[in-house]
């Protein structure tokens, strides 16, 4: 006889079909649909127990699962604290107690929690045995100290308890580090917090608000506000919890029973619903199952049975959980007894709430007149994928966030604090640093910074007017070391200082905003630098030009090109190399290229500098000499344009002064200033010309002087002028060299009588440990660009022009500054400025001095000789060391 034949396989199939029917009512629908009302599911006939025990079987390990036999227990609250209670924080679990609480194998997901259930149950515990009085003050101490061992008990006593410490820890852990992430992004970007403030700020948070919400879940402070509406003890308003602890140690047993189910249904809602943060509810992907037994239609099963489907028609509160009730002697009332007609109006109400809240029939009974046969299948196991989903996302909510966080940080760093067009370049911040805020503080000191500061305060002004044109300071800011003559430093703040004045003294329409722009120690990163400005200017149309650029050196050449390409019109104060400004062709290799329409200077070239020396050394100084000698000592340094081609331009001038000349060098990277000088004193030459930077001219003289040259006089290019400021008394005192150095700008060189206001200024002691000629040169390198600024911007507004359409377009900078010769010239703080007509655009008889080091009314600088023109109304020199001196 086969299987089928005797009806063991028809009776096996049979099983798995009814087990598939309790599995389809226990495993929890898609995320985003509600959870449905659960039936109570009531098997009647003489196998009703085996049959429930048979139905649950397979789910007892896979679902937080309790059985309750009719008659173990003596009450409502003994039974609820079987599936409810919680531990006697000794430790020790007691096996008869939470079952419903207790973990789940192979879930994934802790239990769920009972912490209304348990609060109820503590309070009705009556520890001395007695009722205590809800209005005396000793019991109410006495129940404040039980809260509060209690409490401490639930935070620490051992066992389960520690376990659902950690788990509310890290339930909170996942709200809070998100959210701490978030405070330090909105940290990092609010301000300039560049280092570690946003960390710990987000630190703070973090930690602070999971600290937060987990004490407040273990205490329970987190879910005892759903006392205050509970219908049928609720919790006064302003009620402290210990006074609401012994009204309830004092109150009725039924009202106790239904505020303790409710409670109970309370929790597993609480355990299943779709919480606004991340919550083990959203993981659950089964219903717990409770198998009841029913024989005495009286007892404490029976009314619990009831309690919960009575609550469920008073709030519409559904328990997330499957009821398997085996009640072989019938099924019991719905209710302890019918209302008495005297209370029709309550019971009308209570239907017509039961109907508004939708509340359907929960009880579905069905008869069981024989035992279903043992399932073939193995135990069910839990439901894991719906529990991983939601681990998954538990830890994308931690990772992402922080490695979001971390890699926006590195971007932060990386743009020193999130500025937009600034880029970490090893230790320095490269680019414009006050596009769109001021100038974090972290990023300069000294004077640099509190001048940067001052400018970012005059822009505040010129935002706030509402009509302003930005023009880009191109400069080093942030160099690393300097020696102890390294002028550097002194050059970037005098620069700093003259852009600060000039826009300080702006007070016409359109204001001044001035952007600063750092390109890096000895501006190694003017390519980048330039191409931040374009990419910054490409955004902002009131970006009008680019001054500064003050150095003869690569960095800045390749910021040259690089705004070249860009179209935008760029001023430089003190770049004085002759062919500075060229744009090379990759296709002629070896040749200077064509200059730049776009690029301007108000300083001299070499070229003039070198004549005006060489005129001076031998018309002058070496006037009564025939046959003199000259010696070039110069700088070899890789990168520097300025020093190579100063001294081929003296060494041309020179011979053809009819000089005899020849050429020492050195280079600063591997020092051999001393042996330069020394080399050239055995030459004994008439005039020493240094060709150098200002960092090695002291030492340059004190090697003169050690290597007995003799009387000489020494002639020394623009870039010492701050050396001879800061040390001019040293210098004036030596003993065998008389020593006079060209100026590209001075104080000194202007009368009293006629200067303008900002030298006026200067002679009055203003500024007076500046650089003079980056100080005045930058001064009028930001004078002629917002001139022609505000000369195309007044001509828009005659012209009908509003708001951004009369603001003036970079191509309108360029063309007013190209006509900037002639009769358009006009006198600045560093002479008159005129630009030749040609895409040279050098400055055209541009005023240059031959100072000489003693004492005198500027220190220890004075005029010997000036060419040039310091104001539009002077006549052309006719003196023969200027006549035709060269432009170019």
């Amino acid at each position: 006889m086969t299987e089928h034949e005797d009806g063991t396989g028809w009776r096996s199939a049979q099983m798995a079909d009814l087990r598939s029917v309790i599995e389809r009512l226990i495993r929890r629908r898609t995320l985003l649909r509600a959870d449905p009302p659960l039936p109570t599911v009531l098997v009647t006939g003489e196998q009703a127990v085996a049959a429930v025990d048979r139905l649950a079987e397979p789910f007892e390990t896979a679902v937080p699962y309790a059985r309750v036999m009719d008659g173990a227990h003596e009450s409502v609250l003994d039974l609820v604290s079987s599936l409810a209670g919680d531990e006697d924080h000794t430790g020790k679990a007691e096996t008869d107690r939470g079952r419903l609480g207790k973990p789940v194998g192979g879930s994934l997901l802790p239990p769920p929690r009972f912490p209304l259930a348990q609060f109820v149950l503590w309070a009705r515990a009556r520890p001395e045995g007695r009722v205590p009085d809800p209005h005396s003050h000793t019991d109410y101490q006495l129940y404040k100290k039980r809260l509060k061992d209690w409490r401490r008990g639930m935070a620490g006593g051992g066992g389960d308890d520690v376990k659902t410490s950690a788990d509310f820890l890290a339930r909170a852990a996942t709200t809070w580090v998100p959210v701490g992430t978030l405070a330090v992004w909105w940290a990092g970007g609010a301000a300039d917090l560049v280092g570690v403030i946003p960390w710990l700020l987000g630190l703070l948070v973090a930690l602070g608000g999971t600290l937060a919400q987990g004490t407040m879940s273990i205490r329970g402070s987190l879910f005892t506000g759903w006392f205050s509406s509970e219908p049928t003890l609720a919790r006064r308003r302003f009620e402290r919890l210990p006074q609401y602890a012994l009204r309830l140690a004092a109150a009725p047993d039924d009202a106790i029973e239904e505020l303790l189910v409710h409670a109970l249904m309370q929790d597993l809602h609480e355990a299943y619903k779709k919480w606004i943060v991340p919550w083990p509810s959203w993981g659950r992907g089964q219903y717990c199952l409770l198998v009841l037994q029913i024989t005495d239609p009286d007892g404490v099963n029976a009314r619990f049975l009831r309690l919960m489907e009575e609550i469920t028609k008073k709030t519409g509160l559904f328990a997330p959980m499957l009821v398997l009730a085996a009640v072989p002697h019938g099924v019991p009332p719905a209710q302890a007894a019918p209302k008495p007609l005297r209370d029709l109006e309550e019971a009308v109400a209570q239907w017509r709430n039961m109907a508004r809240l939708g509340v359907p029939e929960l009880r579905l009974t069905v008869e069981a007149t024989a035992v279903p046969a043992q399932p073939q299948d193995d135990p069910s196991p839990p439901r894991r994928r719906r529990a991983m989903a939601y681990w998954t996302v538990m830890a994308l909510l931690v990772i992402v966030p922080l490695s979001l966080v971390y890699a926006i940080q590195l971007d932060r760093n990386e743009h020193c604090g999130g500025l937009p067009w600034v880029e970490r370049v090893e230790d320095e911040c490269v680019g414009v640093v006050n596009a769109e805020r001021s100038t974090p503080e972290t990023l300069f000191e000294g004077d640099v910074k509190e001048l940067v500061k001052r400018i970012d305060r005059n822009n505040a002004y010129a935002i706030g007017s509402g009509r302003y044109i930005s023009l880009v300071l191109f400069g080093e800011f942030s160099i690393k070391k300097t020696a102890e003559d390294d002028t550097r430093l002194a050059a970037a703040v005098s620069e700093l200082a003259a852009v600060e004045e000039y826009q300080r003294t702006v007070t016409s329409t359109p204001r001044l905003h001035v952007l600063i722009a750092n390109a890096g120690d000895n501006f190694d990163h003017g390519r980048r630098a330039a191409r931040l400005i374009i990419d910054m200017a490409e955004q902002d149309k009131r970006v009008m030009g680019v001054v500064g650029l003050p150095r003869s050196v690569a960095g800045i050449g390749e910021a040259i090109r690089e705004l070249h390409l860009a179209k935008i019109p760029m001023v430089s104060s003190t770049a004085t190399a002759d062919q500075f400004g060229y744009i090379s062709n990759p296709g002629l290799p070896g040749q200077p290229g064509e200059p730049s329409p776009y690029y301007f200077q108000v300083g001299p070239t070499n070229v003039r500098q070198a004549a005006f020396g060489a005129r001076f050394a031998r018309r002058t100084l070496l006037k009564g000499v025939s046959n003199p000698t000259a010696v070039i000592v110069e700088d070899r340094s890789q990168g520097d344009v300025y020093t190579l081609n100063l001294a081929d331009d003296f060494e041309a001038a020179l011979t053809e002064e009819k000089a005899d000349v020849q050429r020492i060098s050195y280079t600063v990277q591997q020092g051999g200033i001393s042996s330069a000088a020394g080399k050239a004193c055995a030459l004994a030459p008439d005039v020493l010309v240094y060709a150098g930077r200002a960092s090695e001219f002291r030492a340059f003289l004190t090697a003169v002087e050690g290597n007995a040259c003799g009387a000489v006089k020494v002639i020394a290019g623009d870039d010492v002028v701050k050396v001879v400021t800061d040390h001019g008394d040293e210098i004036a005192n030596t003993k065998q060299a008389e020593v006079y150095y060209l100026a590209l700008a001075h104080r000194a060189l202007w009368p009293r009588s006629s200067a303008t206001s900002f030298v006026s200024k200067l002679q009055d002691k203003g500024h007076p440990t500046a650089s003079d000629d980056n100080l005045i040169l930058t001064y009028d390198a930001a004078d002629v660009v917002y001139r022609a600024a505000n000369a195309a911007y007044q001509a828009a507004g005659m012209a009908g022009g509003e708001g951004d359409v009369q603001l003036p377009s970079r191509g309108d900078i360029l063309y007013r500054l190209a006509r900037t010769s002639g009769n358009a010239a006009w006198a600045g703080s560093g002479g008159v400025v005129s630009f030749d007509l040609t895409e040279r655009h050098t400055p055209i008889d541009k005023a240059i001095a031959i100072m000489k080091v003693e004492r005198s009314e500027w220190g220890y600088t004075r005029l010997v000789k000036r060419c040039g023109r310091l104001d539009t109304n002077e006549p052309p020199s006719k003196d023969p060391l200027c006549t035709d001196l060269p432009n170019k």
